[in-house]
């Protein structure tokens, strides 16, 4: 395969697919943009997906008009943050503290 060769896709719905287009996965309805495309040994046609960071063959996508979200960017926690994360998580936790739930059983 030739370096400058550009590979369109051709999805499920018949219409052309390229790198940046938003597409649709029909098996699990995942939509995200199309961040690359290859061709395999045997001219099968491959997509990549932004978001999964997963090839598809191109019969399971479609083009769409939806709105992709954004990937979302990792980002790392200061300690003040993660203490009061912790402190409302606990907070939540003491308040449905089962111990104190009302005995409603059969008793005997």
């Amino acid at each position: 395969m030739a370096d400058a060769e550009v590979i369109t896709a051709v999805g499920r719905n018949k219409k052309p697919i390229k790198a940046g287009d938003a597409v649709k996965y029909v098996n699990s309805d995942t939509v995200s943009r199309v961040t690359e495309i290859k061709k395999d040994e045997q001219g099968k046609v491959w997509v990549l997906l932004e978001s999964t960071d997963l090839w598809y063959r191109e019969e399971n996508l479609e083009l769409t008009e939806i709105k992709t979200t954004e990937k979302k960017e990792e980002r790392e926690f200061t300690a003040e943050e993660l203490e009061e994360r912790f402190r409302k998580e606990r907070e939540t936790m003491q308040a449905f503290d089962l111990g104190k739930a009302g005995g409603g059983g059969a008793g005997g």
